[in-house]
């Protein structure tokens, strides 16, 4: 009996680590696609309900910064992810972005709160923005 328990505990461990993993690689690539300035790699990164709802007005807010703005520089750090179950799980960490325009940088650090959603599709983000 005690061997099924510490294989069951072994299992939900290594099944929250390679969620952890995907949603970090996921996080990253939400910051690479702001850094590239590249609207479909960034929408991408969405599920389709949020987009739905309230994350078209995020992917439009994202499209202007970037025709505003010569380059855009995305950085996160102190990530912190909490796993709800198995398909839902939130993630805060605190990003910096930095634009360029008229010759000079402008930077602004903010904490922010992501809700993730897990379908067929893999991990997205699916509020928060």
């Amino acid at each position: 009996m005690r061997v099924y328990i510490f294989l069951l505990v072994l299992l939900l461990v290594s099944c929250t680590d390679a969620y952890k993993d995907e949603i970090t690689q996921l996080l990253d690539s939400r910051d690479l696609s702001i850094s590239a300035r590249d609207i479909n790699s960034y929408k991408a990164l969405l599920s389709a309900p949020y987009i739905a709802a309230e994350g078209a007005e995020a992917v439009a807010q994202m499209d202007q910064l970037f025709i505003r703005f010569e380059k855009v520089e995305m950085r996160t750090q102190h990530r912190e992810i909490r796993l709800i179950n198995d398909n839902e799980a939130l993630c805060e960490q605190t990003y910096s972005l930095k634009v360029f325009a008229d010759g000079q940088w402008r930077d602004m650090v903010q904490r922010e709160q992501i809700k993730l959603t897990r379908s067929e599709a893999g991990w997205r983000i699916g509020g928060g923005l």
